[in-house]
C-alpha cells in the first residue's frame, strides 16, 4: 500500500511540472521605435528555453536551448521554435529583446502576452515598442549581465551587451570558449 501512495505521489509531482501537449513556436514580432513608431532594424532577440524539473522545495529550472536572431528592416523577427512537445517539461521560450541606446524587454512569451500592456498583437505577432533612452537614463538602468548560458548560443546578444558596456564606459565582458 505505501509503495502505491509513494507512486501516486511521485507521478503527481512529475506530471505536475510536464505540459501534456502543446506546439512551441513559432515566435513572431515586430520591434518598433516608441516615440515614431517606425521599424528599428538590428534589434536582438534571444529566445531560451528552460527544463523544469521538480524537486521537493519546489520546481528547479535548468538551460535546454537558446537561439538567437536579428531584427530586419522592417523590425521583424521569427524565433522557429521547439515545435511539438509531448508529455515534455521544457517551459515555453524565454526572451531578451535588446538593442543599445534603448530600453529592452523580457520574459517568457506567454507572460508578454498576459502582462505588457504596451505589447500589442497582430493575431500571434508582437509589435513590441521600445523607448530609445538617453545616456543618463541608460547608466542609471545600468547594463544587462549575460545570461547563464553557453557562450555559442549567445554571441550576437553578448556583442550587443558590450557594445552598450563600451558606451558606458565599462570593460567589455570577455568571451571565453
Amino acid at each position: 500500500m505505501k509503495k502505491i501512495i509513494a507512486f501516486f505521489i511521485f507521478n503527481l509531482i512529475f506530471l505536475s511540472s510536464c505540459y501534456a501537449a502543446r506546439i512551441d513556436g513559432p515566435y513572431e514580432g515586430r520591434v518598433i521605435d516608441a516615440d515614431t513608431r517606425q521599424p528599428i532594424e538590428g534589434v536582438v532577440v534571444l529566445g531560451v528555453w528552460y527544463k523544469e524539473y521538480p524537486g521537493a522545495a519546489g520546481a528547479i529550472s535548468k538551460y535546454h536551448d537558446a537561439v538567437e536572431t536579428v531584427t530586419d528592416k522592417n523590425g521583424d523577427f521569427k524565433i522557429k521554435g521547439l515545435g511539438l512537445q509531448v508529455i515534455g517539461n521544457v517551459l515555453p521560450v524565454n526572451v531578451l529583446i535588446f538593442k543599445v541606446g534603448y530600453e529592452y524587454e523580457s520574459g517568457y512569451w506567454t507572460g508578454l502576452k498576459k502582462y505588457k500592456k504596451k505589447i500589442k498583437w497582430e493575431g500571434e505577432k508582437a509589435i513590441i515598442p521600445l523607448k530609445k533612452l538617453t545616456m543618463e537614463e541608460r547608466k542609471k538602468r545600468g547594463t544587462l549581465s549575460r545570461p547563464d548560458i553557453p557562450v555559442n548560443k549567445m554571441e550576437l546578444i553578448t556583442k550587443e551587451i558590450n557594445k552598450e558596456r563600451v558606451e558606458q564606459g565599462l570593460k567589455p565582458f570577455q568571451i571565453e570558449r
